[in-house]
């Protein structure tokens, strides 16, 4: 034999063996969900240590000493100051979070801000946008993320 026909019967042996191995499943996973189930399963479950549980997130003009949004809305005047409070529980203490706001359908960025979640039961953590001139007029948005997921987000308009 040719070495030619040596490398060609070895590539149609391999390519065989790879068919018979794939065509071989193994019948003890079927019926099985995909693996994006047992993820979905965590949501409801215990959270791992690189996500975060936000129980909520509203935006508005004030805060209250509760360290709750006072002034809820999502329509800014352009001189508004813009606050955004994410609600957390005591098992989210010490993880940081980041709120990122953007402007208009191509998400420009206006500013990125990181704290870190305070200890203590019901906790709120407070982020604020001002800016010296007036703001223009639009759709913004603020994403709270962690470990680089988004988690939770507001869409709000200044007018």
């Amino acid at each position: 034999m040719t070495t030619n026909t040596t490398r060609m019967i070895a590539g149609l042996s391999l390519a065989l063996f790879s068919l018979t191995a794939c065509g071989n499943k193994d019948k003890s996973n079927e019926g099985m969900a995909p693996d994006s189930t047992a993820a979905a399963s965590t949501s409801s479950g215990t959270l791992s240590a690189d996500e975060v549980d936000i129980e909520g997130l509203e935006v508005g003009r004030a805060v209250g000493s509760d360290g709750k949004i006072s002034d809820k809305t999502d329509d800014f005047r352009t001189t508004d100051e813009i606050i955004a409070v994410v609600e957390t529980n005591d098992k989210e203490a010490g993880k940081e979070l980041l709120a990122r706001w953007t402007f208009g359908d191509t998400d420009q960025m206006v500013s990125e801000q990181r704290q870190t979640i305070a200890m203590g039961t019901d906790v709120r953590t407070t982020f604020r946008l001002t800016k010296q001139s007036a703001w223009p007029v639009g759709t913004y948005h603020v994403r709270i993320l962690h470990n680089g997921k988004e988690v939770k987000s507001e869409q709000f308009t200044v007018k």
